[in-house]
């Protein structure tokens, strides 16, 4: 985290990687091993899709993984604070949700997407509402709602929600 964050901004920072890391891994699953998921993307360990193709045939341990996924899951967040200048401020539920959102996206459907425009503008309750149009995944060249990203947008939406007073 940068020097330049005050105390309570890098508490929330942290608590928001650690409870976005929480949610994720179960929605993920824990697989040691490179696979492809639901629309053919190589993965492995709590759906990390970085490098794997030259992971193939390497063995993950559950505690391996889960290192892996809190630091890909600070990697994220500091993303999304570049797109959204007070992000950093966002209650921890707020920012629970929008990092796994954008582990499981990329920062670029949020940084380029309604979702950041709407918390730039201070609509946090907008920005949550949005979440649930993320529910999509191609498959065979169509777009189409997948039961798991609906109900991972679901529970980032209530926790959202939760934090958007």
């Amino acid at each position: 985290m940068g020097a330049g964050r005050n105390t309570g901004a890098a508490a929330t920072v942290a608590a928001g990687i650690a409870a976005a890391a929480a949610m994720a891994a179960p929605q993920e699953g824990y697989r040691g091993y490179v696979y492809r998921d639901p629309i053919g993307v190589l993965t492995y360990c709590y759906g990390e899709t970085e490098n794997a193709k030259d992971m193939a045939g390497r063995k993950f341990s559950e505690a391996e993984c889960r290192a892996l996924l809190t630091r890909r899951m600070a990697h994220y967040e500091q993303g999304n604070a570049k797109c959204v200048s007070n992000y950093e401020q966002l209650d921890v539920y707020v920012q629970q949700a929008f990092n796994d959102f954008s582990y499981n996206l990329g920062n670029g459907t949020f940084c380029e997407g309604s979702v950041s425009r709407l918390l730039r503008a201070g609509d946090v309750k907008g920005a949550c509402l949005k979440i649930t149009e993320f529910n999509k995944a191609r498959v065979h060249g169509v777009l189409k709602p997948l039961p798991g990203l609906t109900k991972r947008r679901a529970l980032e939406q209530m926790y959202c929600l939760k934090g958007s007073h």
